[in-house]
């Protein structure tokens, strides 16, 4: 059964992964091979999945305006995936966020990641339009969900 906590941005297993989560989108969304994900706020908070020792999920729960944070990083290890992690690292952000005192999550996807539509949909996101800096971009796919 996979643990969820709070872990640094620097932590090295979070590092892993979310290398493991850019060379997978490199490769879903044709991107340039050196593309990076671009630097996050520094008040983010990060979560990570683990299976006993080994870390098979991560994402992190940035702060964008008062009462509202966004759920970045998502990546749940192919293995891992059909397994329940992505869900709990989904409910983890939420209660995160909400102990923070915000009221609303909000994320972005892609066309190309239907599974990740599902989960967040399945989670009570519901589509909202696309939010900047994804606006023009045909690709993303943009949710949010109230947090009562």
């Amino acid at each position: 059964m996979a643990t969820v906590a709070e872990c640094a941005a620097d932590d090295g297993f979070l590092r892993a992964l979310v290398t493991a989560m850019t060379a997978e989108l490199v490769v879903v969304y044709n991107l340039p091979v050196d593309a990076q994900p671009p630097p996050l706020h520094p008040q983010t908070r990060y979560l990570l999945a683990r299976d006993g020792d080994r870390a098979i999920g991560c994402c992190a729960v940035e702060p964008v305006e008062p009462g509202l944070y966004e759920l970045k990083r998502m990546f749940v290890a192919p293995d891992a995936r059909g397994t329940g992690v992505s869900s709990a690292l989904v409910t983890s952000s939420e209660r995160l966020a909400r102990a923070a005192g915000e009221a609303r999550i909000r994320l972005e996807t892609g066309t190309r990641q239907p599974a990740a539509m599902r989960l967040y949909e399945r989670a009570g996101f519901r589509r909202v339009p696309n939010f900047p800096p994804h606006e023009a971009d045909p690709e993303s796919v943009c949710y949010e969900k109230a947090l009562a």
